[in-house]
């Protein structure tokens, strides 16, 4: 279980640095694909989508380029699902790491309450586009959230903002304005989803400090 929790933390830092190495060249080499290529831009998007270094709007509107709203929000969806799954099996293969008894006892806290609510903090979590991906994923993965509860949500809240994304990369080129009042939209959808987010998901100190006293 060490042997494979060390090779998943080396694959994904090795993969990270690639990605950081190559992120000037990877973007025009996508936007220059023919979209024939489908399956190549797919595994390109999917990769991109692992690590937190080119943010995965630039792509999905790229997408949306290429293949249009319907057809690049659906790959989007796709390459961003088939990236949190990836990413969620490389930080589940090992164990969860050990924390002083105070470190311990916050973490416990905080994952009860997302364990008890799983579907939705993973379903909001993705409509929250400052929140990283690539965080929801390393946390599923390693505290071993519920899979299928982890996908489903997962699916269901990357079609609003990769649909999003993908009007906005089809508008910029078509020099169309309907993108802003669209953007609006979204932004105050955006606001609703937070309060929610935050009312079901409060922060924990004031059951840390509850619990201490």
């Amino acid at each position: 279980m060490l042997t494979r929790k060390i090779a998943a933390g080396i694959f994904y830092l090795a993969l990270l640095g690639l990605i950081y190495a190559l992120r000037d060249k990877l973007l025009p080499w996508l936007d220059n694909l023919a979209p024939g290529s489908w399956p190549i831009i797919l595994f390109i998007s999917a990769v991109l989508a692992m690590v937190p270094v080119i943010p995965f709007m630039v792509v999905s509107g790229i997408l949306g380029i290429k293949y249009g709203i319907w057809g690049g929000g659906a790959m989007s969806v796709v390459a961003s699902t088939l990236a949190a799954v990836l990413t969620y099996w490389i930080f589940a293969a090992g164990d969860r790491a050990n924390y002083n008894p105070g470190t311990r006892h916050r973490l416990e806290i905080w994952n009860e309450h997302v364990q008890q609510r799983t579907f939705l903090f993973v379903l909001i979590g993705r409509m929250l586009p400052f929140i990283p991906a690539a965080l929801i994923n390393g946390y599923a993965g390693w505290f071993k959230l519920s899979f299928i509860q982890y996908v489903s949500a997962t699916i269901l809240g990357k079609i609003p903002t990769m649909l999003v994304f993908a009007y906005v990369g089809v508008s910029a080129v078509s020099g169309s304005q309907y993108w802003l009042p669209i953007l609006l939209i979204y932004a105050v959808f955006l606001s609703v989803v937070y309060l929610i987010y935050s009312r079901l998901f409060p922060n924990v100190r004031g059951t840390l400090r509850v619990d201490n006293e």
